[in-house]
C-alpha cells in the first residue's frame, strides 16, 4: 500500500516538474518573440555605439558590442545588394526604408525583407546612403535529449540549457533516476 503511495507520489512529481519545465520554456520563448523589433532607425554614429544599439534595438550589451563590431568591420566591405529611394533627405529614405520593411514591400530585395531577429537602418549623411543591418542572434535557450549509459544502465536524457546554464534530467524504465546541472566555463 506505502509503494502505491510512492509510486504515485513519484508520478505526481514528475508530471509536475515537467509541467514547470514546460511553462518556462513557452515562458521564456514568449519572452524572447516579445524581444524581438521592428526595424529602427538611426545614424551611422549611434549604430557604432553599443550603449545606443542596446537600448534601441533591445539586446544585452555584449550582443550590442558585437553588432557595433561587425557594423563597423563592414563600412569598408562592398553591399551585397544596392537599390536606390528617391527622397528628400537621407533620414526621410532611411524612414522609408524602415516602414517598407515593416510592410514587407515587394517592391524591395529579397536580402531586404528576409525574417531576422532585428534589423536596423542607418542614414549616413556624410556617404548619402541608408544603409541595411539584419542581426541574427545568438539562441540563447536550447532543448535538448540524449542517452547517458552508467553501470551498464542505459537513461533516457533530457535537458535544457538557457545561456551558459545547462540542466539534464536522466530516465529509465523506473522513472527519474537523477539530474545533472553545468556550466559553461569557455565558448568559441
Amino acid at each position: 500500500m506505502n509503494e502505491d503511495k510512492n509510486e504515485l507520489a513519484r508520478i505526481i512529481a514528475i508530471a509536475v516538474i515537467a509541467v514547470t519545465v514546460i511553462a518556462a520554456i513557452t515562458g521564456a520563448i514568449i519572452y524572447d518573440n516579445s524581444r524581438k523589433s521592428k526595424p529602427v532607425v538611426m545614424t551611422q554614429q549611434e549604430a557604432t555605439t553599443p550603449e545606443t544599439v542596446a537600448k534601441r534595438v533591445n539586446v544585452t550589451p555584449v550582443e550590442s558590442r558585437i553588432i557595433t563590431r561587425e557594423i563597423e568591420r563592414s563600412a569598408d566591405t562592398p553591399p551585397a545588394v544596392t537599390y536606390y529611394v528617391q527622397a528628400p533627405t537621407v533620414e526621410k529614405a532611411a524612414t522609408e526604408t524602415s516602414a517598407a520593411i515593416k510592410k514587407q514591400s515587394p517592391n524591395l530585395l529579397a536580402a531586404v525583407t528576409k525574417k531576422t531577429d532585428r534589423t536596423i537602418v542607418t542614414a549616413d549623411n556624410d556617404r548619402q546612403k541608408v544603409d541595411v543591418y539584419k542581426i541574427t542572434l545568438r539562441k540563447t535557450h536550447k532543448i535538448k535529449a540524449g542517452m547517458t549509459y552508467i553501470d551498464n544502465r542505459a537513461y533516457i536524457t533530457a535537458g535544457y540549457q538557457a545561456g551558459r546554464w545547462e540542466g539534464l534530467a536522466h530516465f529509465n524504465n523506473d522513472g527519474f533516476k537523477g539530474a545533472t546541472v553545468m556550466y559553461t566555463i569557455k565558448e568559441w
